[in-house]
């Protein structure tokens, strides 16, 4: 890629030399990698503790609601059905927090844009399933210690407050 600019270079030019610095271009690209690998680690650290917030939130929703929750299970309420409600009820948080989220992102990205390059920032119609696909397999993982509490949790148990 260098070497054909220094050939357009000398094309545009008459009598010109362009010659490639071969250890800035490659000093650049190596701050490029490292750059992106640092994103790269910032994100799914960032997803990690989304993930164990979100279990510590679910775990202590259940664990308030666990006396509804002991009451459904003891009228015959099935384990599956008790899961896809708290799920369902889950993942409606997760989708308006990832639509909030996404679009506080995008009005924080032209800050920076404006801020940093002078510029709008165009955005990119590939973030929205990606970022749906992440909200979603984070929300899922975050939700599966309080699932696994829901599926011990014992009705007689807690309908006698123990």
């Amino acid at each position: 890629y260098v070497s054909s600019i220094c050939y357009q270079i000398q094309e545009v030019i008459p009598d010109s030399v362009a010659k490639p610095i071969r250890q800035v271009a490659e000093s650049e690209g190596d701050i490029l990698n490292k750059t992106t690998l640092l994103m790269v680690l910032i994100t799914v650290l960032s997803l990690l503790g989304s993930a164990l917030g979100i279990s510590n939130l679910v775990t202590a929703a259940v664990m308030e609601r666990r006396t509804e929750i002991g009451l459904e299970k003891a009228v015959g309420a099935s384990n599956g059905r008790i899961i896809g409600t708290i799920l369902t009820e889950i993942m409606l948080t997760g989708v308006i927090g990832g639509v909030a989220g996404y679009f506080v992102g995008l009005m924080l990205t032209q800050l920076i844009g404006f801020g940093v390059f002078g510029s709008a920032i165009p955005p990119a119609a590939m973030v929205i399933p990606i970022v749906a696909l992440l909200i979603f397999f984070v929300t899922l993982l975050g939700s599966i210690p309080a699932i696994r509490y829901l599926l011990h949790l014992n009705p007689t148990e807690v309908l006698h407050g123990k």
